[in-house]
């Protein structure tokens, strides 16, 4: 009778270790669905901070465009490239310079 009472105890409890076992890893799925919704989220978050970042240089670009050419009616702005640096005299990309700000890019030198 012992045995027989013993192994009902390991199967009532090996059912409600069973039970948690599956609600642990249901949880677990959850969890793991949310990482990647809130990491695809955040990518969106970064992508729209730059957005907005590269929008805000345009528009203030474009608000010292208009001053100047308050101030300087008789210079024409119109070749002013908002993305480029003056480099050796002429206007070129970032990228053709290699350099982040400082000796070419100053205007003072």
């Amino acid at each position: 009778m012992q045995v027989y009472a013993a192994r009902l105890l390991c199967i009532g409890r090996y059912d409600e270790l069973r039970a948690k076992k599956e609600a642990c890893q249901k949880r677990e799925e959850n969890l793991e669905s949310r990482v990647v919704e809130l990491c695809g989220q955040k990518k969106e978050a970064e992508t729209s901070k730059e957005d907005h970042g590269y929008e805000m240089l345009l528009v203030g670009f474009a608000r010292a465009k208009k001053q100047a050419e308050l101030f300087f009616p008789e210079v024409k702005f119109d070749k002013l490239d908002p993305i480029k640096v003056v480099h050796n005299g002429a206007l070129v990309d970032d990228d053709e310079v290699g350099i982040e700000g400082g000796d070419d890019h100053d205007p003072e030198v």
